[in-house]
């Protein structure tokens, strides 16, 4: 059985996530494998609407945005999966809803404890120790995606233009985004003024 059938359907048992695409049958050809998903209409891909949002979007839609794919993520990592392709373009969205769901499991694996020693998924989302050892744990590089995506949701660009930018910890910090601090942090701030 293909890897993508195997962790569609470990994440399409109920009870599903409304964030995740649903497997509904698949197929094994001679020369091909056909799976039947669900497709949710309205919707578009993320980074298409994100486009037409003049490149980014605004901080309460990247927070709705990003609270779903947070909910789908933590729904694979506890059905033992591991995506590995978390990006606006591998999530749809209902642009009158703003309901996201994710999609393309063709990079994914099963998530396990030891280090993972190939990286499949978009380079600019591959985390550092990936680079510096050739090695990552699935659930911190996870994690090091939704920073990515999050990252290029708000300002329409990806945090680290080259690998030497992300090895020397070069950061673009984009002005015009609000600050909220907890009190903890407003107190250690004030401190330090």
């Amino acid at each position: 059985m293909p890897m993508e059938v195997v962790l569609l359907k470990r994440v399409s048992q109920p009870p599903c996530c409304s964030n995740i695409v649903n497997l509904l049958e698949w197929f094994d050809l001679p020369h091909e494998i056909i799976m039947v998903l669900e497709w949710p209409r309205p919707c578009m891909n993320l980074k298409h609407f994100t486009e037409l949002q003049k490149s980014c979007l605004t901080e309460a839609q990247t927070r709705d945005v990003m609270l779903q794919v947070i909910r789908a993520v933590h729904h694979c990592c506890k059905r033992g999966v591991l995506h590995r392709d978390i990006k606006a373009s591998n999530l749809l969205i209902d642009p009158e809803t703003l309901q996201v769901k994710l999609i393309d499991f063709g990079c994914g694996d099963l998530l396990k404890d030891a280090p993972y020693e190939n990286y499949f998924g978009t380079t600019a989302f591959c985390p550092p120790e990936w680079l510096i050892f050739k090695e990552y744990h699935g659930i911190p590089a996870t994690i090091w995606a939704l920073g990515i995506l999050l990252y290029n949701l708000l300002t329409g660009e990806y945090p680290f233009k080259t690998e030497q930018d992300m090895d020397f910890g070069h950061l673009k910090l984009v002005p015009g985004l609000s600050q909220v601090w907890s009190k903890e942090e407003k107190a250690r701030h004030r401190r330090l003024a």
